[in-house]
């Protein structure tokens, strides 16, 4: 590698940088992410073809070492591994192909990384390791992403039905990509998956009410979402990590996504979180598939949130209740995580008015909490099982407690119990 001042430089002729514990991680997750997208889409067998962009904003030089010293694939390989590995699953045995007609383009602006990018993606194909059609339909930039962003838009608005599109954004910092770029992005492309990284230790390190300070929150679009007036007081009576709240009300609301997970990456260090892996969609199935992936890789994710309901924006009685408790996606946060919700979800359900669906109760909270759905049907049959609820079908009938519950599903909370109100 190359000296330079940035962490992660690359150079024709010199060592890739060294990848950390973490940041493979991240990377696994991605991977993941974009195969079982891809199956997830394509799950009705009679679907013929996915057209789909993938796009890594922040591409790099698309290889590292490991801790090992063994070279291994950045995200713009790994992305089109996952693709590859989707296409192969959904035509396994199958006499009439699916297609899935991906198109990647791949951002760096930094030269000397880019032409490190363009090299390793040549020699990757003459190696066999990924599919000649991917690397025939891949386009390295050499820009900024903000500079591309237009008119990688406007090429997915061109293709035919091909308004799907995951963008990776691995900022190095926090203010690489304003909230208002990421709304435009989601409104002209509805049906796009935002995954970016956001160092909100260095920001919540750096917050406080000066002018110099507030700029830079202000430069990403969140500013109005920091209750300045009673930062000192918080801080001093629960420290940064109580801040968190606000900030991810700003991203959520200032992105318009209707979906968002927010997890840390746990470091192998003395400190234990840096940077959230944020997710944004306008999509539940997006959602709930990312969420799944979390808790797939339990020991390396973690919130410091309630570990039920979550509230997001300033509330001065959840300032009062915060513990600054850590919860791991581990059998025990998993346990926690279920107990605290049906408390919670019990406390909504009796507060209510009226009965609702199981779709409707998953989508109006599944963004405030770290379960994903197959915790919150846990959830749901226990407050079933234990009478504090009444579930019927969609034609009148009454279910008994089961492990799963259709979205049609009605729930209504039991008029014999009074423990949540």
């Amino acid at each position: 590698m190359a000296k330079t001042e940035d962490k992660y430089f690359w150079q024709v002729g010199h060592r890739p940088p060294i990848l950390d514990q973490h940041s493979a991680v991240k990377h696994a997750i991605v991977e993941q992410y974009v195969q079982q997208y891809i199956e997830t889409l394509m799950s009705m067998p009679t679907m013929p073809k996915l057209t789909l962009t993938l796009v890594d904003g922040f591409a790099g030089g698309g290889e590292y070492l490991n801790e090992e010293s063994e070279f291994v694939d950045g995200t713009p390989l790994l992305m089109m591994r996952g693709a590859y590995v989707a296409r192969a699953n959904l035509n396994v045995g199958r006499r009439i192909p699916r297609e899935v007609d991906a198109e990647f383009f791949f951002v760096e602006k930094k030269p000397e990384s880019a032409e490190y990018l363009v090299r390793h993606l040549e020699k990757r194909r003459a190696e066999g390791a990924i599919s000649h059609q991917d690397f025939e339909r891949s386009k390295v930039l050499k820009a900024g992403f903000l500079d591309e962003l237009p008119r990688i838009v406007n090429r997915i608005k061109e293709r035919r039905r091909g308004n799907r599109a995951i963008f990776l954004l691995d900022q190095y910092s926090y203010n690489a990509v304003p909230m208002d770029k990421l709304r435009w992005l989601m409104t002209e492309l509805p049906n796009a998956e935002v995954i970016m990284t956001f160092n909100v230790d260095s920001l919540l390190t750096y917050i406080s009410d000066r002018e110099a300070n507030r700029k830079a929150v202000r430069s990403i679009g969140i500013e109005q979402y920091i209750p300045w007036a009673q930062l000192g007081q918080i801080k001093a009576e629960h420290g940064r990590a109580a801040l968190q709240r606000y900030v991810a009300h700003g991203i959520k609301a200032e992105t318009g996504a209707s979906f968002m997970t927010l997890f840390f990456v746990r470091p192998d260090s003395a400190n234990p979180w840096s940077y959230w892996l944020v997710h944004l969609s306008r999509q539940y199935k997006a959602h709930d598939v990312m969420k799944s992936l979390h808790w797939d890789h339990s020991s390396e994710f973690g919130h410091e949130l309630e570990p039920g309901l979550f509230m997001l924006g300033y509330d001065p009685k959840r300032d009062e209740q915060y513990t600054g408790q850590s919860v791991l996606f581990d059998a025990a946060g998993a346990e926690l995580c279920i107990e605290r919700l049906k408390d919670d979800l019990g406390r909504v359900l009796a507060s209510r008015n009226q009965p609702l669906t199981v779709g409707q109760l998953l989508t109006e909270h599944i963004s405030n909490t770290i379960a994903d759905e197959t915790r919150l049907q846990m959830v749901i049959q226990g407050l079933h099982a234990e009478g504090n609820i009444l579930v019927s079908n969609k034609e009148d009938r009454k279910r008994r407690p089961s492990k799963h519950y259709n979205a049609s599903d009605i729930i209504e909370y039991s008029p014999q119990r009074r423990f949540f109100t």
